[in-house]
């Protein structure tokens, strides 16, 4: 029998086993309408039964089978659904309204099975039709698995006795701990004391004009989430190489001169050194995807499958970095470019919310930074280059900020770094001061920073649960 010709999955019995209890008790109402909807139940009849008792609930009216016949009977569909005697019969399937819970929780999870069915086989239909990319097919596809995946947890009310203990263990537990951070640490102190790290379902956005340092950060916030917090860090590099990236990250985590490595110059005694980094990268959980030109699809499809994957190891995608935002290609066609932001930006959000990961894409701030009559050159949550979208859409906005660039006859400058959290959804904005190391492309805590401040944040950056 092919799979046009079978039939659904349906449970009738369970069906009827619902509505008997629910005409028979007036509690099994309430207890039924907090787990079912009409569209849950297979046969149409059961779907008339169930909106005529939801109509009454709505009312406030009771529940039996006098009230139930007056109901169908005003709304035309009594003779539908079989008249009064299949009504009766729904009574006669149950002789106590006990197990409603059970009934109706099997008439749900069939219907969940039937949506799955439906799920798949439009995805089929729809890559018959190939109207759409294939990386766009893929994404729409595991984007209705994700929903109906969601569907399987049935929320309601928890009660202020049951929440009293779960939170009362939340606090004992923060106290114990006594850890700040939450989220992923950056190795920055001051910032990740003012976030709590990168928090899961977040949008980060770093951004800054070009040779400020946006990519060097973010491939040092990588290094030090993979290799000294063991935590998996997927890389997007739509601008650099993969061995490009990979070579940097070895050489300021060796503190090893870029440009003497890539020709050959560098002091043979330094090859130690570079093989102890290369080794610790290899053992991390690090993965670059180097693709040119991707999409917005495309991130979120490879973004999906590494978790999964990782998830069969046992491990869990910790951190998604993107490089840069402005080079992502939408999967839609687009009026403008800043309805292409719009879209990106969203997607990115919802692929953090989706995937329950921080999502860190940098970005590139406009040229008014570098106006002659401007005064000011700190950039601002303004600067962002279509800013409306992306300023809305993230959780947190950190600009990076080098007065020595500008002012570059100042050598007390050099070295000297701002990184401005310029937003942050929840938690306070600020300046964090940072040192900046051009040749090994490092940025580093102030070397005014107490022991006693770096203790402490050492002592908190475990692997986050």
């Amino acid at each position: 029998m092919s799979a046009e010709e079978k039939l659904p999955p349906q449970a009738l019995d369970a069906e009827m086993a619902v509505l008997g209890s629910m005409l028979i008790e007036q509690d099994a109402v309430d207890r039924a309408l907090d787990i079912l909807k009409p569209e849950n139940f297979y046969k149409s009849a059961h779907q008339k039964v169930f909106s005529a008792i939801c109509a009454l609930a709505a009312r406030g009216q009771a529940v039996d089978t006098i009230t139930v016949t007056e109901e169908l009977k005003r709304n035309g569909t009594l003779s539908e659904i079989g008249g009064e005697s299949y009504l009766s019969e729904l009574i006669g399937k149950v002789s106590t309204a006990a197990h409603i819970e059970h009934y109706a929780q099997i008439v749900y999870d069939t219907a969940l099975v039937r949506e799955l069915i439906r799920v798949s086989t439009s995805t089929v239909e729809s890559c018959y039709t190939q109207s759409d990319d294939p990386g766009e097919l893929i994404d729409k596809a595991q984007e209705k698995l994700f929903a109906l995946s969601q569907k399987q947890d049935i929320k309601g009310f928890v009660s202020s006795k049951d929440l009293s203990g779960e939170v009362m263990q939340m606090i004992e537990k923060l106290i114990i701990d006594k850890n700040p951070i939450k989220g992923v640490p950056t190795g920055f102190t001051e910032f990740d004391l003012k976030t709590g790290g990168l928090r899961k379902s977040d949008l980060i956005i770093l951004a800054a004009r070009p040779s400020q340092g946006k990519t060097a950060m973010a491939l040092n916030i990588a290094y030090h989430a993979a290799v000294t917090c063991k935590i998996p860090v997927a890389i997007f590099s739509l601008e650099m190489g993969r061995h490009s990236i990979y070579q940097r990250m070895v050489c300021t985590a060796a503190q090893a001169e870029l440009y003497l490595v890539n020709t050959g110059m560098f002091k043979k005694e330094r090859w130690r050194d570079l093989a102890r980094e290369i080794h610790k990268l290899g053992e991390a959980s690090l993965y670059i995807d180097d693709s040119p030109a991707l999409s917005i699809t495309d991130i979120r499809v490879r973004s999906r499958r590494l978790a999964n994957d990782l998830k069969k190891q046992g491990k869990e995608l910790g951190l998604v970095i993107i490089d840069y935002m402005q080079l992502i290609r939408s999967s839609k066609k687009v009026e403008n470019r800043q309805q292409e932001v719009s879209e990106i930006s969203r997607m990115l959000k919802e692929l953090a919310r989706t995937l329950n990961v921080p999502v860190m894409a940098l970005s590139q701030l406009n040229r008014r930074t570098e106006d002659k009559n401007r005064t000011d050159n700190r950039p601002q949550l303004s600067d962002l280059r279509e800013s409306g979208s992306i300023e809305q859409d993230a959780d947190v906005v950190a600009l990076i900020h080098r007065e020595g660039y500008y002012k570059r006859d100042d050598e007390s400058l050099q070295n000297k770094a701002t990184l401005i959290i310029a937003k942050q959804r929840n938690g306070p904005v600020g300046d964090i001061d940072l040192n900046w190391y051009s040749k090994y492309t490092l940025f580093a805590n102030p070397s005014n920073e107490t022991a006693s401040e770096q203790e402490s944040y050492n002592a908190n950056q475990a692997v986050p649960s």
